[in-house]
């Protein structure tokens, strides 16, 4: 209902708000089915739907669809995959990383947008982080679609899809090779 339909509620009632509200409901729904559509035709052509890449990664600017490495970055992601095949865990790589006062994601986020660290513990690496860094499929060249949904185009609530609903695919624009012989670092 628009300002202009010159509706009150309070003092008066409208026969044609009922039919109003169906009709935008409608609206609403189609639009939504529309907008669904357009990003699963994205996801599985196998372009990125996240806004903000990992950790490591940044938009290229030439072409917001493609990630390039972010050296910066990279060379942690490096040193913590390069820890963890050494047999240290999640717990002990972030103690390590934060002796050394190494920046977070969120720090070094800050730093390079504003020219600032805002955020109160910028060396604090947490566990959790390291474990997440640790699983992701984009580390060993793939771009992964699909983990979330939600249920309803009312709804805002995310809704974990299960792994084998994921879209995987290849990234094409960076070459990322295991080495199984010897377990050479997966990332770039």
């Amino acid at each position: 209902i628009a300002i202009n339909d010159n509706v009150d509620t309070l003092h008066s009632e409208n026969e044609m708000m009922v039919f109003k509200n169906v009709f935008n409901d409608w609206y609403a729904r189609d639009c939504s089915k529309k907008i669904k559509a357009v990003f699963k035709a994205k996801g599985q052509s196998g372009k990125p739907l996240t806004t903000i890449p990992p950790y490591g990664y940044k938009k290229s600017e030439a072409d917001k669809n493609v990630w390039e490495v972010d050296e910066e970055a990279a060379e942690v992601v490096r040193r913590i995959f390069q820890l963890c095949i050494d047999g240290y865990g999640p717990t002990q790589i972030a103690r390590i990383l934060t002796e050394d006062k190494v920046l977070t994601p969120t720090a070094l986020a800050e730093m390079k947008k504003s020219g600032n660290i805002i955020c109160a513990k910028p060396y604090r690496w947490a566990q959790r982080t390291i474990a997440d860094l640790l699983e992701k499929l984009e580390y060993i060249g793939h771009t992964v679609n699909f983990r979330t949904k939600t249920k309803s185009y009312k709804s805002k609530k995310r809704i974990i899809n299960s792994k084998t609903d994921w879209q995987k695919s290849q990234m094409h624009n960076i070459s990322h090779q295991l080495n199984k012989a010897n377990w050479q670092i997966p990332f770039f």
